[in-house]
């Protein structure tokens, strides 16, 4: 099997009117192979995995987990499709690995997204290493023209 390029994630929900940010999160897996394989969702953190067949997974409050499958046929074989919805506040290094499965083999792919509190602090380090840099080429400024006028 193969674990397709469309397979991603995204939030659940547009962000709130107020600015805070969406809370929870939708992942797509999609696959294809033959003989069809059988997708499934695994989450290394929380030490679970949901796919088909496996009984409604909840984690326990404020999280819900909940997939839906469907299937298409391809000229790659068939694609098998599942959606994986996290619903409440989400773990800021929270891993989302899609995993397919068939006779045949196996084939899996980490789903990247962007979580909200993890972007600000992506912008935060770049924006402090250039104030940083700027204090530094100013104190060497400062100390060299400070030599200037009493050496």
């Amino acid at each position: 099997p193969t674990v397709l390029p469309a397979s991603r994630c995204s939030p659940a929900a547009p962000p709130a009117p107020g600015g805070a940010p969406p809370e929870g999160l939708r992942c797509l897996c999609a696959a294809a192979g033959s003989p069809p394989p059988a997708v499934a969702f695994e989450l290394p953190g929380r030490n679970a995995t949901v796919g088909p067949g496996h009984p409604a997974f909840a984690p326990g409050p404020p999280d819900d987990l909940s997939g839906d499958v469907s299937d298409d046929v391809s000229a790659a074989g068939v694609t098998v499709t599942a959606l994986l919805t996290l619903r409440g506040p989400l773990e800021p290094r929270l891993a989302v690995l899609c995993s397919a499965r068939n006779g045949l083999g196996a084939a899996g792919r980490r789903l990247r997204f962007h979580h909200a509190e993890g972007l600000v602090w992506a912008k935060v380090g770049p924006v402090g290493a250039v104030v940083a840099f700027a204090v530094v080429i100013a104190a060497v400024c400062y100390v060299s023209q400070s030599r200037r006028r009493w050496g």
